[in-house]
């Protein structure tokens, strides 16, 4: 199906028809073997086969690690089972057995591709256990019913028992199998891998090459990593390749709605805006039109110096996803030869890489922030500047200044007559 996010997707279709497959055989060795019981026990045919043939389609469809598979084996078994024992109508114990059956399967697939770790992958949860549930206990009462219409057309041509038993248990069986489909719907897929498919309708140029190739890079890497063996180490591998990729695409998000604004023809338009504006200032002869033509040519070169510093800051934007397209370059590559290393030096690689690329990813988004700092300190000195600057060409263009008047010169007293003044004593008045 289509790989977008937005639709309903088919994952490992090969791995499906797989199951349908061993389903089918296994739904015949149900009936040889219910067609054995029969005439060992003398017990009723029908409900035996059935029962036999949802226990064969859920076996067939286990994976996953030895535990995984025990466990899953043993539920194959007593789950389907418990329908009859409840004394419900022969259609609701077949529906409930049908549904045990294809919960099942799903968590088989879980089993197989593990519930942590699915890098560029689908994570079936709880809407794929009702999905399954429910169509897995249609289809067995459906594929009871047509095994019964089976029986009676093959009973009327005097088939042998042995054959009737295999043809029907391979019919309940294989509508069985193709309940497992729920486990391979993907209804929401990776949400890593769907926010690179939502951005790149909305990328353009070098930001959509980037994003492009980290998302192929990203499934390449999921590809080769779900063919190593389940350990904490591919786990936490794979989630240095989720946070890696999740990285570069929330830096391509941030600059969705910039990079339009960026092109070569804005500032070109600008520029010659202003040529008009200083061109319109100088052949004026009205000094006020000339001084509010000469301001707004200012105003558009101070938008040309905040439009080059966006493009300096796009070349860091830029420069920093490529180092992460570069990380996941280098972990696929690693992936790829670890396939062919021993269990024991597979791990240790493993941890190894996830360490390096974590460090490395550290390292390069300190020197980015770090230089993203001392830019954003010089840009806000330079506006600080500017700041100033024009608060004084509005103080200096909002009216003619008015000279404040001189203060009056001091009267220069002779020395002597002060010295005099100083010594001569105050005389004061008294009482007789």
């Amino acid at each position: 199906m289509s790989s977008s996010a937005a639709v309903v997707q088919l994952h490992h279709r090969e791995t499906f028809e797989r199951n349908v497959t061993r389903a089918l055989v296994a739904g015949a060795g149900a009936g040889a073997l219910a067609f054995l019981t029969t005439r060992l026990f003398a017990i009723s045919g029908a409900p035996l086969l059935t029962f036999l043939a949802l226990v064969a389609t859920s076996l067939a469809c286990v994976r996953g690690e030895k535990l995984d598979r025990l466990v899953l084996a043993a539920l194959s078994v007593c789950l389907p089972a418990l329908p009859w024992l409840f004394g419900l109508s022969a259609g609701w114990t077949v529906a409930l057995a049908g549904a045990a059956a294809g919960m099942l399967m799903v968590k088989s697939r879980i089993a197989e591709k593990g519930t942590e770790g699915s890098v560029g992958a689908d994570r079936p949860g709880a809407v794929h256990y009702g999905l399954a549930a429910g169509a897995t206990a249609g289809l067995a009462v459906a594929g009871s019913a047509v095994a019964d219409v089976l029986n009676a057309q093959l009973s009327a041509f005097q088939t042998p028992t042995l054959l009737n038993f295999v043809a029907r248990g391979s019919v309940v069986a294989l509508f069985a199998g193709i309940g497992g489909l729920a486990a391979h719907v993907a209804l929401k897929s990776d949400p890593v891998e769907a926010k690179g498919e939502e951005l790149l309708p909305l990328l353009q140029g070098e930001f959509h090459d980037l994003v492009q190739r980290a998302l192929t890079l990203y499934r390449q890497a999921g590809e080769q990593l779900a063919a190593l063996p389940r350990e904490p180490a591919r786990e936490e591998l794979a989630r240095t390749l989720q946070r890696l990729t999740r990285d570069a695409f929330d830096l391509a998000g941030e600059w969705a709605g910039v990079e339009a604004q960026l092109h070569d023809s804005a500032h070109a338009d600008l520029e010659k805006e202003v040529a008009e504006l200083k061109k319109s200032a100088a052949a004026s002869k009205d000094a006020v039109a000339r001084r509010q033509l000469e301001l707004a040519a200012s105003s558009l070169m101070e938008e040309l110096e905040r439009l080059q510093e966006m493009k300096l800051k796009r070349e860091r934007i830029v420069a920093k996803m490529k180092s992460q397209v570069a990380l996941l370059e280098r972990a696929r590559v690693s992936l790829i030869g670890m396939r062919s290393s021993h269990a024991s030096i597979r791990a240790a690689e493993m941890s190894a890489v996830s360490r390096k690329l974590n460090a490395l990813a550290l390292s390069q988004a300190d020197e980015a922030k770090l230089a993203h700092e001392v830019a954003t300190s010089a840009e806000l000195s330079a506006v600080e500047a500017q700041a100033a600057e024009a608060k004084l060409r509005a103080q200096l263009t909002s009216g003619p200044i008015i000279a404040a008047p001189e203060a009056p010169a001091p009267v220069s007293t002779p020395a002597s007559e002060t010295a005099v003044t100083a010594k001569v004593p105050v005389a004061t008045p008294t009482k007789e």
